[in-house]
């Protein structure tokens, strides 16, 4: 299976992309950053591409670098923003602070899968991946809905063609005080990691238009 994990100048980007070179599919990694991107590349030994999902001029160029078909594209985000302490943000801080959110988890993501959504077989995948747990009101809160709802109407578009499209995103249980229903759970990373992967098998072909949780077992009210 030939597969572009992005966000892959972050550690879960690496993470995720590890995952599927474990499993002997054929990997590429991206991201904006290329001194991590390259890093990565060379650990991982697997072809890197460095463009910045935020730009649609640099995304444009996927086309050109990304072999012509692909059977899963795995977007994660990799936000720039930080402002320091949320209490003393200004009116600017704010406004940054939402709008990288926005550009980072789901801007990247739309805009990446417009340039290559054509490059995917018949009975391909994506799956984008939602960060940290985001409390109420905040502009994580506000990306994961946006997320979530773009990729129920991806699942439509795509599913004509046999695609799947899923959201994973970190559930309640990675906060403090809830040590999973495992003596040695895994880290969020591991289980993103995992369920990312089991979206692009044979056994996940009936799932699509969902945002799933991973959460050490937790449920959703948890706390």
């Amino acid at each position: 299976m030939d597969v572009l994990v992005t966000g892959c100048d972050t550690d879960l980007g690496r993470t995720i992309a590890e995952s599927f070179c474990d499993a002997g599919h054929t990997v590429v990694i991206a991201g904006s950053r290329r001194d991590d991107v390259e890093v990565a590349a060379k650990e991982l030994d697997v072809d890197a591409i460095v463009f910045d999902g935020t730009d649609p001029a640099s995304v444009a160029t996927l086309h050109e670098q990304v072999p012509v078909h692909l059977d899963t594209i795995i977007n994660v985000p990799a936000p720039t923003w930080s402002g320091g302490d949320p209490r003393a943000y200004t009116l600017a801080d704010r406004a940054a602070e939402w709008r990288n959110f926005f550009d980072a988890s789901l801007v990247s993501a739309m805009l990446t899968v417009q340039v290559l959504g054509d490059h995917l077989h018949s009975g391909g995948s994506i799956v984008t991946v939602i960060l940290d747990p985001p409390g109420d009101g905040s502009a994580g809160a506000a990306v994961k809905a946006a997320v979530t709802e773009w990729t129920a109407g991806q699942a439509n578009h795509f599913g004509i063609r046999g695609i799947t499209v899923n959201a994973v995103a970190a559930g309640r249980g990675v906060e403090p005080g809830y040590e999973g229903l495992g003596s040695t759970p895994p880290s969020v990373s591991e289980e993103i990691s995992r369920l990312a992967l089991f979206l692009t098998t044979p056994a996940a072909r009936h799932i699509t238009g969902q945002t799933l949780h991973v959460s050490h077992g937790a449920l959703a009210n948890f706390g």
